[in-house]
């Protein structure tokens, strides 16, 4: 089952907008989908499925539904997951979140035919180097879901420019960096927005992938092409 894992150069770039974009346009190229958001911070605790989540969103997206409990980590406050985390007395476990996937994968496994093309999708919490815990962030935890597509999704806002570009050096330091780049206009446009693209591929900071214009998800038909041409989805 190929893996996309979604990655933000921040948070509040559109990370679920363009998960959810990549889960339609799937489905409706004939593939079994699963949306996944293993933690999320920011919703009513104690609720399996919350709804007006992400990890809800995703789910609606998605062909395929898990029977476990979504999302794995649900904590109420908005903040940093880790200390979403820490205020309400819970651990991040990456090895627990792994397996989480892994299970939730295996499970829908069964309820489709052997020759069917299925693919799953993860959505992180926050940025990419945004701590899960005191020693691990949504990286370690891209990391631990390997072999897998990773997608990073930055705003097409003013700022970008930086953002991704501090972004793309820190994870390139990790030794891994995104297989594509999105822009999202999940914030308001300013005088960038519909430019950057073009200002990120001529400064040498990233080649786009695909741009998501406002309640516009035509472009998302370039990056499933892309997906299902990347090695990692074989």
């Amino acid at each position: 089952m190929p893996r996309i894992v979604i990655l933000g150069a921040g948070t509040g770039v559109g990370k679920t907008h363009v998960g959810c974009a990549i889960l339609r346009e799937l489905a409706g190229r004939g593939r079994s989908t699963l949306g996944l958001k293993p933690i999320e911070s920011g919703i009513p605790s104690g609720l399996a499925n919350p709804t007006g989540s992400d990890a809800a969103a995703l789910a609606d997206a998605a062909t395929l539904r898990t029977p476990a409990r979504s999302p794995l980590y649900g904590l109420s406050e908005p903040v940093s997951p880790h200390r979403a985390a820490r205020q309400q007395g819970v651990a991040i476990d990456m090895d627990i979140a792994k397996r989480w996937v892994d299970e939730a994968e295996a499970a829908v496994t069964t309820s489709i035919s052997s020759d069917m093309a299925t693919w799953s999708l993860v959505e992180t919490a926050g940025g990419v180097f945004s701590p899960l815990s005191m020693t691990h962030a949504n990286f370690d935890l891209a990391l631990a879901l390997e072999p897998a597509i990773w997608v990073l999704v930055a705003a097409d806002a003013l700022g970008v420019l930086h953002d991704l570009s501090a972004t793309l050096q820190a994870m390139r330091a990790r030794g891994r960096v995104p297989d594509h780049v999105v822009l999202s206009s999940a914030r308001a446009p300013d005088a960038s927005t519909g430019s950057n693209a073009a200002e990120l591929e001529a400064l040498g900071i990233a080649r786009v992938s695909a741009v998501l214009a406002r309640n516009d998800d035509r472009g998302i038909a370039h990056l499933v092409e892309l997906l299902l041409r990347t090695p990692s989805a074989a």
